[in-house]
């Protein structure tokens, strides 16, 4: 391979850096992410009646008079939206920054995607999923209601508790800490992302152990600071801080 054959595909391999606009662009689409996030929880609490063992534990929606099926599908695609998909572009725009800094870049931001690729996935099927059975439950039989009441919890047990509690915060978690170690220089936003990759790993490591009482811990404040982060680093970086 001569030396023009060598540089071009040294060129071709480089990423062609961000421009203003686009930084722009990745700025609103992660501060959208977090007020969609605070949006799927007011929905939520909607959905549940306000019921906070219900938002927890959505089983006890079986027997529950009168939940509205339409706001729990508006929950669960606000949930696929606010929390997951509308955070791609920071984490491939965080890529970046990770790649000056670490050469373990594309395993963290392969972590990074898997968080929202699990999330995505499990929000996407307790949309249609939960709505369907919740309907069905309420106009069948006694018989098929013990059915239908086993397919609810072999979906929550499947995407909440797998998916979600056991795969995806992990991930996320993992994620978070290295963008806060190798990325954020401001100081505030750093102690935050930290908080919030070590409450997706408590989390995580308390539905491991079967310790409820560390997982929801862990649960509540990743999903606060699930809406807090994406609106601070998008503010951050329409600023040009990052």
């Amino acid at each position: 391979m001569n030396s023009e054959t060598r540089f071009l595909c040294q060129t071709n391999r480089q990423m062609i850096p961000y421009s203003e606009n686009d930084k722009k662009i990745i700025a609103f689409i992660s501060i959208a992410s977090g007020l969609l996030a605070l949006a799927c929880l007011l929905v939520g609490l909607e959905a549940t009646q306000y019921d906070a063992e219900a938002f927890a534990n959505p089983v006890k929606l079986l027997d529950m008079h009168g939940v509205n099926t339409t706001h729990l599908r508006w929950f669960m695609l606000l949930d696929l939206f606010g929390y997951y998909l509308l955070l791609l572009p920071i984490i491939f725009f965080v890529h970046q920054k990770l790649k000056s800094k670490t050469a373990w870049a594309s395993l963290f931001t392969s972590l990074g995607f898997g968080y929202v690729f699990i999330g995505a996935i499990g929000a996407a099927v307790l949309a249609v999923l939960w709505p369907a059975l919740l309907e069905r439950y309420g106009m069948a039989t006694a018989a098929m209601q013990d059915v239908y009441k086993a397919e609810f919890l072999f979906s929550n047990d499947f995407v909440v508790k797998g998916l979600w509690n056991y795969l995806e915060v992990l991930l996320g978690g993992l994620w978070w800490l290295s963008v806060s170690y190798f990325v954020i220089e401001q100081r505030v936003l750093k102690i935050i992302t930290f908080v919030l990759g070590v409450a997706c790993l408590v989390d995580a490591f308390g539905e491991f152990i079967q310790l409820s009482v560390m997982a929801e811990i862990g649960l509540n404040i990743y999903l606060i600071l699930g809406i807090v982060w994406p609106i601070w680093i998008g503010i951050t970086v329409l600023k040009n801080k990052l």
